[in-house]
């Protein structure tokens, strides 16, 4: 049964293997954009035009052409065409960003074969054959993609020289998981694994638990908020975080423009799993109901006067968790969809336990889930409710 409670702002590692299968071998008798536009320059490239009569242009313009097919081949172009790209959307981040879509292929995370690590696989959209492109450590977060470059936070608690015991690297790597480097080595909070690319620039919180930027290569590191807390989410305009309250009692969330420095608080209270979608903020309020609030400010509106968890956006819907029917008793868990713009909620998925995560991808939720024999990882379709299995392990082969 889900325990009713916030959303953590502290997340713990959701692929916790090792616990799983010891709560398994101890429960066996229990139940278990205003505009995203692509930033557009002149090319610095002229027809090189030589003067030999009716021919110049002709020559001129093939010149051009293979200077384009040479800047095409060493990835120049890829760059200039990636200035206001977001390497995964908000509501993914703050469920752990495990996975993400790009070119028609679904990256994510899924256990090592030694259920002891995690890895990155990919699987082209609408097939169930996954390729393994990187093997990582305990647990892999924030996968990020832009240009032809995926990034991501791998975390180890093994052979750590850190003082906090946490190993915590930001890699770089090709999208088919060659020439992986680490362009920041545990400068940042080893319990916020958070981390967005907006604009050719990573956020992400340092350890001082304020909020920090760099750039794609791991350098020209900057203060963003300092907050002191840890928390944040992020889109292209906007940044939200916490702070402490005057009186101590409790953190308070603001928003601000992310290029500027004045703050406001959203509704004087602190919220959880705070999601930009148009002109407003979506988040779990106090009530743990989902309510909005404009950007420029306002009343907060409750959305659904019942509790939710577990929230994502997209396109016009929001997806989250809660019982199928608590009034009746029915405590089934299962992943709702719901008009932003109101409607009744439908139900896509019962799930047998509980998912810690909901990431969409495509036209997919993607989450973990566990039965009597066995958990796994699945998509399922948010149209049809189809399904499409990526990963599964058997209790009995880890029960020894």
């Amino acid at each position: 049964m889900i325990q009713k409670r916030q959303a953590k702002e502290k997340k713990k590692g959701a692929y916790d293997f090792k616990s799983i299968i010891q709560q398994r071998k101890m429960n066996n008798s229990n139940e278990l954009n205003e505009d995203e536009v692509f930033e557009k320059k002149e090319s610095k490239v002229k027809p090189i035009l030589i003067k030999v009569g009716k021919y110049k242009i002709l020559i001129g313009i093939t010149l051009l052409v293979i200077i384009c097919i040479i800047l095409a081949f060493t990835g120049v172009f890829s760059n200039l065409f990636t200035r206001n790209e977001i390497g995964n959307s908000g509501g993914n981040i703050i469920n752990c960003g495990y996975s993400l879509e790009k070119n028609g292929y679904i990256y994510y995370v899924s256990p090592g074969e030694d259920m002891q690590s995690t890895q990155i696989s990919r699987v082209k959209t609408g097939t169930n054959e996954p390729e393994v492109i990187y093997n990582g450590a305990y647990d892999i977060r924030a996968l990020n993609i832009v240009g032809n470059y995926l990034y991501f936070i791998n975390i180890s608690t093994e052979d750590s020289n850190d003082e906090d015991g946490i190993d915590n690297k930001i890699y770089k790597m090709n999208l088919d998981g060659s020439n992986p480097e680490v362009i920041n080595d545990n400068e940042f909070a080893y319990d916020y694994f958070d981390m967005y690319i907006i604009k050719n620039e990573i956020y992400y919180v340092g350890t001082d638990y304020n909020v920090y930027k760099m750039d794609l290569k791991g350098g020209n590191r900057q203060l963003v908020a300092e907050t002191g807390t840890g928390y944040l989410a992020i889109n292209d305009k906007y940044i939200i975080y916490n702070k402490d309250n005057a009186d101590s009692s409790d953190y308070i969330t603001y928003i601000r423009p992310l290029n500027g420095s004045e703050e406001k608080a959203i509704n004087s209270a602190r919220i959880s799993t705070p999601i930009i979608e148009g002109d407003f903020v979506y988040y779990i309020n106090s009530n743990t109901h989902l309510a909005k609030m404009p950007l420029t400010g306002g009343e907060e509106q409750e959305l659904t006067d019942y509790t939710i968890y577990n929230m994502n956006i997209s396109n016009g819907f929001v997806y989250y968790l809660n019982y199928k029917d608590e009034s009746n008793e029915d405590y089934t868990v299962a992943v709702f969809k719901q008009s932003l713009e109101g409607g009744e909620p439908q139900i896509i998925k019962e799930l047998s336990n509980y998912s810690s995560f909901l990431n969409l991808v495509d036209n997919y939720v993607y989450y973990m889930d566990m039965d009597d024999e066995k958990a796994f990882i699945n998509l399922v379709n948010v149209n049809d409710s189809s399904e499409i299995r990526l990963y599964e392990w058997n209790y009995r082969d880890y029960d020894k």
